[in-house]
């Protein structure tokens, strides 16, 4: 999987063309992290971020500095193959669009468009397959002063942003939206970005508030999930019955 991976890591950029110094860099801090933590392993994504680290600093280095990231930062939590990290940030996210944009939260429902077709990559690559790497370097800037709170910040700030166009597109037009608009109009302009990240505020009540109806949520929808497993199992053990 990792050998699979590498050549779709930042395949324009001259340190990562194939067989180059980079991609084995990036393949011995992937493969010594996946030994270090077999609990995690290897995660798609994951690769974005190591390679942005290797673009900075020595193997060893980024090693070190991307257990840290894991470790202390909920990257961790977000990579582990319950996903459960992953599936909170997607509901939090979509909550705050709903409180905050509600008419671009009722066309994506209306659209089938779920949160995590468009933002699951933000989280797991911290923007560095969305953005301009230049700006998704500034961003781990950030992120590394602020933590999670900030990526939630640039995700509403893009939103916004884009609220418009959305609002006007299907769900293949927002794929695509997703896909090239966004980077295209921060290529040339940083700042639009930043000046609407600062301008977003979080409740951190509200952010704990949304972690406790989601933990709630998924406990609930795993007790449905366990009782309707022994409603099908017992079904097909009077049936057998019966047949018998």
């Amino acid at each position: 999987v990792i050998l699979r991976d590498i050549p779709r890591t930042y395949p324009e950029l001259e340190f990562f063309k194939d067989n180059g110094r980079g991609q084995q860099a990036l393949f011995n801090v992937i493969k010594a992290y996946s030994i270090h933590d077999n609990e995690v392993g290897y995660c798609q994504g994951s690769a974005f971020i190591v390679g942005q680290l290797l673009l900075q600093m020595p193997e060893e280095e980024t090693f070190a500095v991307f257990v840290r990231l894991m470790e202390t930062y909920r990257l961790r939590e977000l990579f582990k193959p319950t996903m459960t990290e992953l599936g909170l940030c997607m509901f939090q996210l979509e909550c705050l669009v709903q409180e905050q944009m509600p008419d671009l939260c009722t066309h994506f429902n209306n659209m089938g468009f779920d949160t995590s077709m468009y933002a699951s990559s933000w989280f797991l690559a911290l923007f560095t397959t969305t953005l301009p790497l230049e700006l998704a370097n500034r961003i781990m800037d950030i992120f590394l002063a602020e933590g999670m709170e900030f990526i939630f910040r640039v995700s509403l700030a893009i939103l916004q942003q884009a609220r418009l166009d959305l609002l006007k597109l299907d769900m293949e037009g927002m794929l695509k939206y997703f896909q090239r608009e966004v980077r295209e109009r921060y290529e040339n302009d940083h700042e639009l970005l930043f000046v609407a990240a600062n301008k977003v505020t979080l409740n951190a009540k509200k952010m704990k508030k949304l972690e406790k109806d989601y933990l709630t949520k998924r406990t609930k929808e795993q007790e449905e999930a366990i009782e309707l497993r022994l409603v099908i199992v017992d079904d097909s053990h009077v049936k057998g019955l019966n047949i018998s």
